[in-house]
């Protein structure tokens, strides 16, 4: 469900497909953004350059953090306006490429003037060279931003590293892994290494939460927020980045106020896990045809139950054994609730339900939170799949009943 309420914080898809957007407020990030912020304060008051690196997960809030910090600084202290930054994405670029790039940046800055093809047609030991020269006659304080360096050159970026101490500038530098050990040398470039950590389930709802709150003027419905949550943190690590991915491919339809059904969402995620659904669709009929009829009835209602509520993410476990007593009274089965909590186990081993994350939240102002009969589970499977897979297993053997 999606509400109209008006929404005063809106920035518009920006907030999602910028990739050097910078939200309002960093949420739980305060103690990191601090902590840059007076680093790189005392360089610019003291005039001593650092090399920092900042690692993690791509899609942590590397980049948000360090861009956050840069601009604060400079909106916060007029006499920071002769800072000059330059980013360079490192990933699929070769050295040349780098360096090019860093210069042609300084060019443009400087208002200089330069033939391109005596940049193209230079070496590596050239163009180093031009590039010194230009950052001598820059008067200012500069960083150089450079991004997903896990994939370039050591040699080149140690060399840069070592530039910026000669230099005076600074060099604040992003990997999306941990620097292994034998690249230890290069370690010892950099006085400043942070690795940032992952979020909780409770931080990475709000994260996401802000950023659709950001994009759209109106309210998303929470559920999907806690659906796309709950996915990330079951198939992959707990990082805001690749929620964001998510919204963008449902930008679409939530800019036009549709709402998000069950079977569009799980679609969308399938592509961005490899590891959605423990069980092939192949290997999934073959358990299903293995199946007695009543796993085969419960797993039909459950099926229906999300078809027939189709901005409904989550059920709990009061109405899913409503759905077994209702499958136990179809074929006159004795209910068992041994059985049921066998069946449900069942299902959650080969991922067809899954325990919400959002249940070890506590909820102060609602009890009701405490009690597992109100846990929060959601389906992993397209509830369309599911209900096609079945209704194929009984027509199957409905026509070799026919047949004998």
């Amino acid at each position: 469900m999606i509400t109209t309420k008006e929404n005063i914080n809106f920035v518009g898809a920006r907030a999602l497909f910028d990739p050097y957007y910078i939200p309002p407020k960093l949420l739980h990030r305060k103690m990191e953004e601090k902590y840059l912020f007076s680093i790189i304060n005392d360089c610019l008051i003291d005039d001593y350059s650092m090399n920092i690196l900042y690692q993690g997960a791509e899609g942590i809030g590397k980049k948000v953090i360090i861009n956050k910090v840069l601009r604060d600084l400079i909106n916060k202290n007029y006499s920071y306006n002769d800072i000059y930054k330059i980013h360079i994405d490192c990933k699929e670029k070769s050295q040349d490429e780098v360096i090019i790039y860093i210069l042609t940046t300084i060019l443009k800055t400087l208002n200089l003037k330069i033939d391109i093809n005596l940049m193209i047609n230079s070496n590596i030991h050239q163009l180093w060279n031009i590039l010194k020269l230009t950052l001598k006659k820059m008067d200012g304080k500069i960083f150089i931003i450079m991004n997903n360096t896990e994939n370039q050159n050591l040699k080149l970026i140690k060399k840069i590293l070592i530039l910026g101490k000669e230099l005076k500038i600074n060099t604040i530098s992003t990997r999306n892994q941990v620097l292994m050990p034998q690249n230890f040398e290069i370690k010892s470039c950099y006085d400043l290494k942070k690795k940032l950590n992952h979020f909780s389930y409770n931080q990475l709802f709000d994260i996401l939460k802000q950023r659709s709150s950001l994009s759209f003027l109106h309210q998303i419905d929470t559920e999907v927020i806690e659906y796309i949550t709950d996915i990330i943190f079951d198939n992959y690590i707990p990082i805001p980045g690749k929620g964001i991915e998510i919204l963008k491919d449902l930008f679409p339809s939530l800019q036009k106020k549709q709402s998000i059904n069950y079977n569009q969402l799980i679609q969308i995620c399938e592509t961005h896990f490899e590891s959605f659904l423990i069980f092939s669709e192949y290997n999934m009929l073959s358990f299903l045809s293995e199946e007695d009829l009543l796993t085969m009835l419960f797993l039909d209602n459950l099926a229906n139950y999300f078809m027939s509520k189709s901005s409904l993410f989550y059920i709990n476990l009061k109405i899913l054994k409503e759905i077994y007593f209702i499958s136990c009274e179809t074929i006159g089965y004795n209910k068992n609730l041994k059985e049921f909590s066998q069946l449900i186990k069942k299902f959650e081993n080969l991922g067809i339900i899954n325990l919400s994350k959002k249940n070890l939240l506590v909820n102060k102002e609602n009890h009701l939170y405490n009690l597992p009969s109100m846990n929060s589970y959601f389906i992993s499977i397209s509830p369309l799949k599911l209900k096609a897979m079945i209704d194929a297993i009984f027509e199957k053997n409905h026509i070799i009943n026919l047949n004998n």
